[in-house]
């Protein structure tokens, strides 16, 4: 027996979390299947007395899926929401635009719990195999449909514009990064400081909220005299942050907040700093070749992410970009791009577009347009940067199946190189 004991389902999306989600309800004593397009497209399922069906992130939003359950009243729920219904101990929920999977594992590695969702564990698998504490990376594309997430301490790391080709607006994906606290009826929610107030317009929350500053002191979690502080308490100096990076002292100062709120010891938290990894794929050194650093930050999907890139990289730069844009425009980029940022290399399919916006602010002498990643290492390596940065601020998706996949060519490309 269990909490869905009876009920039927059905699973559409057979990926990671389509199957982790199969497998939970089964074990939790729900009746359920799994459908997938066929070559024709939708594959309907046969008409029964459905109780709900769990619809893949992947899956876009004008997907007839979404039309066959709303014609009959078919309750639609996110693979992670199933996980937080069947969550057998607390929950941390961590969302944002960037930093969320640093944030995640720091908040797990501080409370001893379970990193899970989006970092690519699903959060129904953890669910069903550990009452450890659930700390969960959530994506907008899981939080889309979720309306029963309810976490002890939610966490929004930061707020830019990201995936617009899938939400539509910019305030949709606003929404749906607010949804992660609009069900809370207590607890904590933890915001980090790089939020436009415009965006938090459809937070309707009943956490307490809990800031997050590097630049001075706040109810919640700011530096002060070198140290890493909450509610007016040291915890540790900030020397202990293995990571490098402005942005990554923003993650660690949003860790820090989630992980007191839940009771965290200050000796857990250091230790947690003082161990900490980057996440693969996210600014990561691969060494030297053609006289040059190369640094891979294929994790880089947005123009926020680049700009953290750029900021936290020492030397001369040539930047890699392009790939496939997900509606964003890259005025941000080049309006703000260091001038340490000697070359611009532009691939894939928004090549062309980031020219044209490189134009716009004189910066076009400076940017090579190419096809595809393999030529743009090999451009890199006749520019006279010091450091070569891919931070492609796209997505991987006209050249790659994921931003892993990517940055692995990357390193693969640099070690021919060598």
């Amino acid at each position: 027996m269990g909490i869905f004991s009876g009920r039927r389902f059905f699973v559409y999306g057979n990926g990671v979390s389509g199957k982790a989600a199969y497998r939970a309800l089964k074990k939790s004593g729900g009746k359920v299947k799994i459908y997938a397009d066929a070559r024709g497209g939708f594959c309907a399922p046969p008409e029964k007395d459905y109780y709900a069906a769990i619809v893949s992130p992947g899956i876009r939003p004008e997907h007839a899926v979404f039309e066959y359950c709303d014609s009959r009243g078919i309750l639609v729920m996110s693979e992670a929401e199933l996980g937080f219904k069947l969550a057998k101990g607390e929950t941390v929920a961590v969302t944002g635009t960037n930093g969320k999977t640093t944030t995640t594992r720091l908040i797990a590695d501080m409370l001893g719990g379970v990193a899970c969702g989006n970092i690519g564990y699903p959060v129904s698998a953890a669910a069903v195999k550990t009452d450890k504490t659930l700390v969960c990376e959530l994506s907008s594309f899981q939080l889309r449909f979720a309306r029963g997430i309810r976490p002890n301490v939610a966490v929004i790391t930061n707020i830019a514009e990201d995936h617009l080709d899938y939400h539509g607006s910019v305030e949709e994906y606003w929404k749906c990064k607010c949804s992660v606290a609009n069900e809370m009826r207590g607890g904590y929610l933890v915001l980090g400081e790089d939020i436009p107030v415009s965006a938090l317009a459809s937070l309707k929350t009943g956490a307490e909220i809990v800031r997050c500053s590097l630049d001075g002191k706040v109810d919640g979690a700011y530096i002060e005299e070198n140290y890493f502080c909450f509610n007016g308490k040291r915890v540790c100096h900030t020397d202990y942050l293995r990571l490098q990076g402005r942005h990554n002292i923003k993650n660690a100062l949003c860790a820090i907040a989630a992980a007191k709120c839940m009771g965290a010891e200050n000796t857990s938290i250091l230790a947690a700093l003082s161990s900490a990894t980057a996440a693969p794929h996210r600014i990561c050194d691969i060494g030297f070749a053609r006289g040059k650093k190369w640094i891979d930050d294929s994790k880089s999907t947005n123009v926020a992410s680049c700009l953290a890139a750029v900021s936290a990289t020492e030397g001369t730069l040539c930047l890699i970009t392009g790939g496939r844009n997900k509606g964003l425009d890259f005025d941000g980029l080049f309006s703000a791009l260091d001038k340490r940022v000697t070359a611009v290399i532009a691939m894939g399919e928004s090549a062309q577009e980031i020219r044209d916006c490189a134009a716009k602010y004189g910066v076009t002498a400076r940017v090579l347009v190419v096809d595809c990643l393999a030529d743009a290492v090999k451009s890199a390596a006749d520019t006279d940067a010091d450091t070569v940065l891919l931070s492609p601020a796209c997505a991987s998706f006209d050249e790659f199946n994921s931003y892993a996949e990517r940055g692995e060519k990357f390193k693969a490309e640099v070690g021919a190189l060598k």
